[in-house]
């Protein structure tokens, strides 16, 4: 998503870039077509009208008989070509103009014609006044400074009209971008009433705000999926905490019996009550009731730290299973109770660490053992086709059990001299693979009893 944002701004910002380019690039072109189209033909037109009045000056200066001392004065001699004829002949010229062979002088139609081959690079002026017949002509000023001095005018307008190309164009595109902005305003607006999963209107969005639009809706899910989490989160801690205090409650009732038996055992051999007078007898019973207490203090201590302790490992489960049974062989063999491994028959490795996966085959197999009858199978095994690990074992009597409460502590209290229990082993269980994520199913039959683990982190059955 990170590419895309540097894409999607890397393009917005080309866009802008461009969109000014193209305005200025706008404005400077109709600046030079309207200097091409006006400039010259303004300046042709105010060098007409002041050549004119230049020509009509010379004419003036003529008439008063003071034609030599005053154009020879004038600044303009050197650039004008003045041809004056009187009654037909050339009267005057600021040329050095020879009579011809014949003796003649230059006449208005011998010379008409040099002056009409002039190219239009030349201002030419014409005047028939009787018995006056004047030409003059000189050539375009086309320096810097007159073309400056003439063109101040067509450069006012052509800025002019830029000015308002770049502003019909900056208007048009900043209103442009307001819809976008509005639309998606709107558009985030709609998250305060309608759901992020609802579709929403359609929209013409340019291509980066259709990306921010994808953002922000990607963001109001996330954030909607982890209130959602947040909420089960929350309401999952509730529940631990409830468990706790159920535990603790529990953890106190069961410690506190069997000390108060204990208590009443040693005041009776004390007090030499007569029921206590087997007092070896009554010491053997206050022994066991010490082992049992040490029992269950293990088994909480054991409940208490998988609340603070986890670490991570991978365990074959399968090598769990056979070192484990090697603990309850004795047990096993008393009861004349079978171990079928038969469909245990490869390497199978769980993210479990070690001590937590014998912790959780000790458990299971404890419980088996505990209400399998004698001269039973109890089959440990896993099914490829459904990719779980499973302990089977047939069951004492055909006693129906709630497959929710026997995972929480302290369910039962049935124990026997091999198997002193306080209900603590699937708890135990149910902790340390909730904690590594795999999830597990208890099938109970009439006469049996299975425990199944999916072997994939995250999956249900």
């Amino acid at each position: 998503m990170n590419g895309t944002n540097r894409r999607t701004t890397f393009n917005l910002f080309y866009r802008n870039w461009f969109t000014n380019f193209i305005s200025i690039g706008l404005t400077l072109f109709l600046f030079f077509l309207i200097t091409a189209l006006l400039l010259i033909t303004n300046i042709q037109k105010q060098q007409q009208e002041a050549f004119k009045k230049e020509s009509e000056k010379i004419f003036s200066i003529y008439k008063q008989q003071d034609i030599t001392k005053n154009i020879d004065n004038m600044s303009i001699k050197q650039d004008y070509i003045i041809f004056i004829f009187k009654n037909g002949k050339l009267d005057y010229t600021n040329l050095n103009i020879k009579k011809d062979a014949s003796g003649n002088q230059l006449t208005v139609s011998s010379y008409k014609n040099y002056f009409n081959s002039l190219n239009s690079d030349y201002l030419k002026y014409e005047k028939i006044e009787s018995p006056y017949h004047i030409f003059i002509s000189t050539i375009n000023d086309l320096s810097p400074h007159a073309i400056l001095a003439i063109s101040k005018e067509v450069i006012l307008y052509g800025l002019l009209l830029g000015m308002l190309v770049s502003f019909v164009l900056s208007v048009i595109y900043s209103r442009n971008l307001r819809k976008q902005f509005n639309e998606l305003n709107t558009f985030i607006d709609s998250y305060k009433t309608i759901s992020p999963d609802q579709p929403s209107k359609k929209r013409t969005l340019i291509s980066e705000f259709q990306v921010l639009e994808e953002n922000i809706s990607e963001m109001f899910r996330k954030l909607d999926e982890a209130s959602r989490n947040l909420e089960s989160q929350y309401q999952k801690e509730q529940k631990k905490q409830a468990d706790r205090i159920d535990f603790i409650r529990g953890s106190n009732h069961e410690l506190k019996t069997p000390i108060m038996s204990l208590r009443l055992i040693l005041e009776g051999m004390l007090n030499d009550f007569p029921e206590y007078a087997d007092k070896p007898y009554h010491m053997q019973v206050a022994i066991k009731k010490l082992d049992d207490m040490t029992s269950l203090v293990n088994e909480i201590m054991d409940a208490s730290r998988l609340e603070i302790e986890f670490t991570e490992g991978k365990t074959d489960l399968t090598e769990a299973v056979k070192n484990t049974l090697e603990w309850f062989e004795p047990i096993s063999l008393d009861q004349n109770i079978t171990m079928d491994l038969s469909k245990l028959d490869r390497e199978m490795t769980i993210n479990i660490p070690d001590k937590h996966l014998k912790k959780v085959c000790s458990n299971l197999i404890s419980n088996a053992l505990k209400y399998s009858p004698s001269d039973s199978t109890i089959e440990i095994g896993y099914r490829a086709s459904r990719n779980i690990f499973y302990i089977k074992n047939k069951m004492n009597s055909p006693v129906q059990l709630d497959v929710k409460e026997i995972v929480r502590p302290f369910h039962t209290q049935n124990s026997s001299e091999n198997f002193p229990s306080h209900g603590l082993g699937l708890f135990v269980v149910d902790n340390i693979l909730a904690k590594y994520d795999y999830r597990y199913q208890i099938v109970q039959n009439p006469d049996e009893f299975i425990f199944m683990i999916k072997l994939t982190q995250n999956n249900s059955f």
